[in-house]
């Protein structure tokens, strides 16, 4: 019984801590691939004007 109220009690709070999470995550992702999006097309420009030099 008492297993069965601590599952309920993880399940209650653990899920918005889980929704949170990855909610957090997206957000972190989203930066992180805008800084390699913006790394990389930097990287390309200086790699044509490399090239062109």
């Amino acid at each position: 019984m008492v297993n069965r109220v601590i599952g309920i009690v993880l399940i209650v709070f653990g899920a918005p801590l889980v929704g949170i999470a990855g909610i957090a995550g997206n957000v972190i992702g989203e930066k992180v691939h805008e800084g390699v999006g913006r790394a990389v097309s930097v990287g390309g420009v200086l790699a044509v004007l490399g090239v062109a030099m």
